[in-house]
């Protein structure tokens, strides 16, 4: 867990360290630039320890529970009830940050869907364990649902 210096700061210095590190990331102007300045900053495990707090809080809004969170993020229940009261309590950041990172993941996933039909036709053989897996799969599905009915009508 991070740890912060025993030596106390006058707050109003703090105020104005706190006020730059805000004035900075606002300054940042692209992707790229904001990764090399907080990997330049953070410690790998304090990055993977945001990295986690933001996904919980995802789950959060999304209305997963406790369990399915802590068994994908691998987190204490400690620590998502922490980021469960920050957005119970008001949590307004979060749930802005949130709604941003939601609409970059559709656009994102509208662009692999319109791009994925276009690259199936040029590289068409490099999708064949794709389609096969897939055949394989409606196969299965369909000889699951036929047993059900099957047993159904038994009854």
């Amino acid at each position: 867990m991070t740890k912060i210096s025993r030596i106390k700061v006058d707050s109003r210095h703090l105020g104005f360290f706190i006020n730059n590190f805000w004035n900075l990331i606002t300054l940042l102007e692209n992707k790229d630039q904001v990764a090399s300045f907080l990997k330049d900053l953070l410690t790998h495990t304090e990055m993977k320890m945001f990295a986690k707090r933001i996904q919980i809080a995802k789950m959060l809004l999304e209305g997963k529970d406790y369990r399915t969170i802590r068994n994908y993020v691998k987190v204490s229940d400690t620590t998502i009830a922490t980021i469960s009261n920050k957005i119970e309590t008001g949590g307004e950041g979060l749930k802005v940050a949130i709604q941003f990172l939601k609409g970059v993941e559709k656009n994102i996933e509208e662009e692999r869907l319109r791009i994925t039909p276009d690259l199936k036709k040029m590289y068409g053989a490099y999708f064949i364990p794709e389609k096969i897996i897939e055949k394989a799969s409606n196969r299965i599905r369909a000889v699951n649902k036929k047993n059900s009915i099957k047993r159904d009508i038994q009854l």
